[in-house]
């Protein structure tokens, strides 16, 4: 799961840190997943379709996973991050390997 104990209800944690993983598709796509949520993975021939999923998606996982409500933020602006890497440009050579979020009890 995501490294705690999500039945535990009198010690719900406040915040976690989930890395979320980029990777450019042959396609020119982009994937994106994470090793510390069960079920998250996005694929799409359009990098903007892909990050504008990435948060509601860790949200309804995280929250359907946990039984409580979950809110996430990314710590970095994550299409700014993919653009200073050339991933939004027409032929990018490189892209970030991860992405933290902060998932917080809401």
């Amino acid at each position: 799961m995501i490294g705690f104990d999500p039945m535990a209800s009198e010690r719900h944690p406040r915040s976690y840190k989930i890395v979320v993983f980029f990777e450019r598709r042959e396609d020119g796509g982009l994937r994106a997943w994470s090793e510390q949520v069960p079920g998250f993975l996005l694929s799409h021939r359009s990098a903007d379709a892909v990050l504008s999923d990435v948060q509601p998606a860790l949200e309804g996982i995280l929250s359907a996973q946990l039984g409580y409500e979950i809110k996430t933020t990314p710590l970095h602006d994550i299409k700014d991050a993919l653009t200073d890497c050339g991933v939004l440009e027409p032929s990018p050579e490189h892209i970030p390997d991860h992405v933290e979020y902060a998932a917080l009890a809401a």
